[in-house]
């Protein structure tokens, strides 16, 4: 994989890049989870809604896989700053991690 894939975390990445891809990766899970919930649990479709836990399912595994590609493009941004990657364990912490995601989105790159 190159350095511009979504899954990979190597590499830098700039902070109208790193803005964008947060954007994107941010659409497509919400749009495949609303998707996924509309069409199962929709009575028109399987057995009225009978199966609505599996769109609420393919929601969750896709925001997930979102939120992995999102880790990715944190870790490139970090290095982009000049910072270590172990700052994305600021990412487990409730409250915190939103303050540390407009940080990464405020502080400008430091390369050489």
């Amino acid at each position: 994989m190159n350095n511009n894939s979504f899954l990979s975390s190597e590499g830098c990445i700039g902070r109208i890049s790193y803005i964008l891809r947060l954007i994107l990766l941010t659409v497509i899970a919400t749009a495949i989870g609303s998707a996924a919930i509309y069409f199962f649990e929709h009575p028109d479709y399987f057995h009225h809604g009978a199966f609505g836990t599996l769109g609420v399912f393919f929601a969750i595994v896709a925001s997930l896989i979102c939120g992995m590609a999102g880790l990715m493009q944190l870790l490139k941004r970090l290095r982009d700053m000049g910072k270590a990657a172990y700052l994305t364990l600021w990412m487990l912490v409730p409250g915190l991690n939103v303050l540390f995601l407009l940080y990464t989105c405020i502080i400008p790159s430091k390369r050489a």
